[in-house]
């Protein structure tokens, strides 16, 4: 993947951070907003770090909703600055945090006993889901990574779609998703072309065009994490690392 973003200090982006400043200052309606896109990002890496540490599904649903309202109500939150780094590291180091101050406090945290209960989300697809990563990742916090990055990935092929979608184009990206990384690539492309009425050749440089948006997005998701290009490229890497490219 090339990194365009990688280049430019002045406009670099803070956007997941600032969820976190919104989540903290904001207004009521900012602040839920702004907890409910970050918990759509994060709420199965952190429900599956704690069913790998340990933990029966609904103890692990209790902490991650125990998580997110520690975010939105923490006094210790407030200390959040885009200064401090990857955000991916800083929810890890504060979900172990939760974590240890639930065993020490367990009888205190009844299942339903917490205000962050009312956040709704797909427990029995967070479990399904869970139920199918490999077994032999006995590390919680690789499951939690592997996790964070098949969200990142998810967050671009949605985001591409939408791309597709605003232009009219929505059949031709249900055509071509095949072609991303890791997808099927079963069909060859002079089948495709055909059935699509252009040239082999088009259909080439239509699928390098949509991974190339695709490699863009992944890149300013991660850069929406960090503080700097630096960062950025270290964190775009480990994703690499993770996913096996």
């Amino acid at each position: 993947m090339s990194n365009p973003l990688l280049t430019s200090h002045a406009a670099f982006p803070s956007t997941r951070w600032t969820l976190v400043r919104r989540m903290q200052k904001g207004n009521e309606s900012d602040a839920t907003q702004a907890l409910n896109e970050l918990c759509r990002q994060y709420w199965y890496p952190i429900y599956a770090f704690t069913r790998r540490h340990g933990f029966a599904r609904h103890d692990a649903e209790d902490i991650t909703q125990v998580f997110f309202h520690r975010i939105l109500a923490s006094e210790a939150i407030k200390d959040a600055r885009e200064e401090k780094g990857q955000l991916r590291s800083f929810m890890l180091a504060l979900l172990k945090r939760v974590i240890a101050n639930h065993v020490r406090h367990a009888s205190a945290q009844k299942r339903g006993g917490s205000p962050a209960a009312t956040l709704s989300f797909d427990d029995d697809s967070a479990e399904d889901r869970y139920l199918a990563e490999p077994a032999d990742v006995c590390d919680p916090a690789m499951l939690f990574d592997r996790a964070w990055a098949e969200e990142v990935l998810l967050e671009a092929r949605r985001k591409l779609r939408e791309d597709f979608a605003r232009g009219n184009n929505l059949e031709d990206f249900e055509r071509l998703r095949e072609y991303l990384p890791h997808g099927d690539n079963a069909t060859p492309y002079s089948e495709l072309a055909a059935s699509m009425g252009i040239s082999e050749t088009a259909l080439r440089l239509q699928i390098h065009r949509m991974r190339k948006r695709y490699a863009g997005i992944i890149e300013d998701q991660i850069a929406q994490t960090v503080s700097t290009p630096a960062e950025a490229k270290a964190e775009l890497e480990h994703l690499m690392k993770v996913i096996g490219r």
